[in-house]
């Protein structure tokens, strides 16, 4: 899926950059983990100056929505500490056992995006914190029917049927 968020798009190489350099903040990064909800990530200095930081990217949006998903973006970005540019996140969750149960993987594809935060975060942890970056935002960005039927496109083939029982 090309999108804005890939490495090679300005955006998503500004987007590595940012969390690159959030990992030297750990005050900053600290104050993004702590924030419970997307609405709690809005209201953090740190949010705003990346917000005005990004903006530019987003002048082509209709909006103010992509504000809440870029927030969303960021937080999570602020708990992954290692970036794995080689798979999608919905095949480091698979695995033989996989990493993530099915009964798990079924439940967040079946989350809007009001309740998708909190259990990224926990998915997040249980891959070790470590996440393609490129595919986290764009799937947190986009999330909606086609991101979940790439997901389960991604997952399933690569989950043995007897590993995910």
């Amino acid at each position: 899926m090309k999108s804005m968020f890939n490495s090679d798009q300005a955006f998503g190489d500004a987007l590595l950059k940012w969390w690159d350099q959030l990992q030297d903040r750990n005050g900053d990064r600290a104050e993004l983990r702590r924030a419970q909800t997307v609405e709690g990530v809005v209201l953090l200095p740190v949010f705003q100056r990346a917000c005005v930081r990004f903006a530019p990217y987003f002048r082509h949006e209709r909006d103010d929505s992509w504000q809440l998903r870029l927030a969303a973006i960021l937080g999570l970005l602020a708990h992954v500490r290692q970036h794995n540019p080689e798979q999608s996140l919905a095949i480091q969750m698979a695995g033989n056992p996989p990493v993530v149960s099915e009964l798990r993987f079924r439940r967040l594809i079946q989350r809007d995006r009001a309740d998708l935060y909190i259990s990224m975060i926990r998915i997040l942890r249980m891959l070790g914190n470590k996440a393609n970056l490129n595919d986290l935002a764009t799937s947190v960005y986009y999330w909606g029917d086609d991101v979940k039927r790439r997901w389960a496109f991604d997952y399933f083939p690569n989950t043995p049927d007897n590993a995910s029982a």
